[in-house]
């Protein structure tokens, strides 16, 4: 007896969906990273860690992020919902976090509350992107 595929789950809509997800969690790995690395400095080598210590993984994952925002938000605004507010705010996110880390790398204080605000905006901008596409998804089937 083998079960039927649900063919659904492959659909543009879960892709999206699977986008907007993943945009999320990168987004506050991201915002872990960049917490727990000034605390975790002299534990990373003892742990064989001591590549997360580069500057370029920081980048890598904030080009991820970025990546995924793209794969995820752009499609949503162009083929589906069509408006800027998750774009928007995605922008300001990511505006945020690098703010914060260029501006206030020396005062950790302030560049957790941007990189908290910024991961912040992007996750509300997947969900609002999702929630936009799924009103969409509904108004088509009508």
């Amino acid at each position: 007896m083998s079960k039927a595929i649900d063919r659904s789950f492959f659909s543009k809509d879960s892709v999206g969906a699977l986008l907007d997800t993943t945009g999320v969690v990168v987004s506050w790995l991201c915002v872990v990273h960049c917490i727990v690395l000034p605390f975790a400095v002299a534990l990373l080598p003892l742990a064989g860690l001591s590549f997360l210590l580069d500057e370029s993984i920081e980048l890598m994952i904030i080009a991820v992020s970025v990546a995924v925002a793209a794969l995820g938000l752009l499609p949503g605004y162009f083929r589906q919902h069509g408006r800027l507010r998750a774009v928007i705010l995605f922008a300001a996110g990511i505006s945020l976090l690098g703010l914060g880390r260029a501006a206030f790398e020396d005062d950790l204080a302030l560049e957790v509350v941007f990189l908290l605000c910024g991961a912040g905006l992007i996750t509300t901008a997947h969900l609002i992107n999702r929630r936009l596409c799924r009103q969409c998804a509904a108004c088509s089937k009508e």
